[in-house]
């Protein structure tokens, strides 16, 4: 475990990133945008899908308005609308592969809960510890989390980056999440599955980090675990 008993002892709420930490899209990402190509008649594998996916949803944390890891409802329509453009630039008609695109993934439907999150969650309630959920997405994020049991409870403990005005890793974002805590940094463990927006950003300002490794990818020098239930064995 990467915390000892007494550390632990020191933290008093636990901020959980949401998408490859609690939940993650289901079916995938590249299967739900090749199935969209595939309505208007183009047919692309999953794999390059997934490769064109990836580099464009890196690359595009600049609002042409408002800057670096500026955000909000607008904003974020307009990013999904780049990212949809350049990743099926084959579809004949983009808006409506925007369109289908945004509300499978505003819908429950479109996400599945990690196995051990419903346990994990409650239990650390159980032992008196806070939770919430803190992720760069938008508003649909409230609809995703009310409808999938294990995080229902948690639709009012719910950090937003659109919502907040910044994306991780701005320190704006954690400040609010501390302020959604009423806590200080100090005082909060951020545990997410993205090395820079969950451990190294949270670090910086001023919070406990700790990765979520799930595929062992490894690197010593980080407080990280497997699995979400590692959580448990120090509380």
């Amino acid at each position: 475990m990467a915390f000892t008993k007494s550390e632990w002892e020191t933290i008093d709420a636990i901020v959980f990133d949401a998408v490859g930490t609690l939940i993650e899209p289901f079916p995938s990402v590249a299967e739900t945008y090749a199935q969209t190509a595939l309505r208007q008649g183009v047919v692309l594998a999953s794999g390059d899908v997934k490769t064109r996916f990836h580099a464009h949803f890196r690359n595009d944390e600049w609002d042409e308005i408002r800057g670096p890891m500026a955000t909000d409802e607008a904003i974020e329509v307009r990013r999904w609308r780049r990212i949809v453009a350049n990743v099926l630039p084959e579809v004949p008609d983009l808006d409506r592969a925007f369109d289908e695109l945004w509300l499978h993934f505003g819908q429950p439907q479109g996400w599945r809960c990690f196995p051990e999150v419903a346990t994990v969650l409650q239990s650390l309630t159980d032992v008196g510890r806070t939770v919430c959920i803190a992720s760069n997405f938008d508003a649909r994020l409230r609809g995703v989390a009310a409808g999938l049991p294990p995080l229902a409870k948690l639709t009012g403990d719910l950090v937003i980056s659109s919502e907040v005005g910044f994306r991780k890793p701005h320190p704006a974002f954690y400040r609010a999440a501390c302020e959604h805590l009423g806590l200080a940094g100090a005082r909060v463990l951020w545990v997410g599955d993205d090395v820079e927006n969950d451990v190294a950003g949270p670090i910086r300002a001023g919070l406990r980090g700790l990765w979520l490794d799930r595929h062992g990818r490894g690197d010593s020098r980080l407080p990280q675990i497997r699995d979400l239930t590692e959580l448990l064995t120090a509380v």
